[in-house]
């Protein structure tokens, strides 16, 4: 479980997802000339600001809880939008295929890392009396 809890550093996944996110779903994506994809491309810089005050702006379990608070529903949402293979915004589909698995990793290892470090500051004082 100490392995898994040094893998799962919530300030590190928090960090890795704010930049894929930004890279590929912002500057990799956004056409200037649709509205639709600038709509969206502010949506996800808002929630990319979001994920660097969560990774900069708070420490421990505070910055545990907002890792999942904010990454563990998006996971559930990929999962029920690739469910229900729902149709996205321009070019793109939703289905349970290999293409989704990289959100699903990325999104699912920072709720994961928040999860488990959720009561972190709870357990310190336990351990040491």
């Amino acid at each position: 479980m100490d392995q898994l809890k040094k893998i799962c550093n919530v300030k590190v996944w928090l960090i890795i997802l704010a930049v894929i996110h930004t890279v590929v779903g912002v500057l990799l994506q956004t056409d200037p000339d649709v509205d639709a994809q600038l709509e969206i491309s502010g949506v996800f810089l808002a929630i990319s600001a979001y994920l660097l005050y969560a990774a900069f702006g708070t420490s421990g379990q505070e910055q545990a809880r907002w890792a999942t608070v904010l990454c563990g529903p998006i996971w559930v949402w990929f999962v029920v939008c690739g469910a229900l293979e729902l149709e996205g915004v321009g070019n793109n589909s939703w289905s349970l295929s290999a293409e989704l698995i990289p959100p699903l990793v990325v999104w699912g290892m920072t709720a994961l890392s928040g999860i488990l470090h959720w009561n972190m500051d709870d357990a310190a004082p336990a351990a040491e009396a």
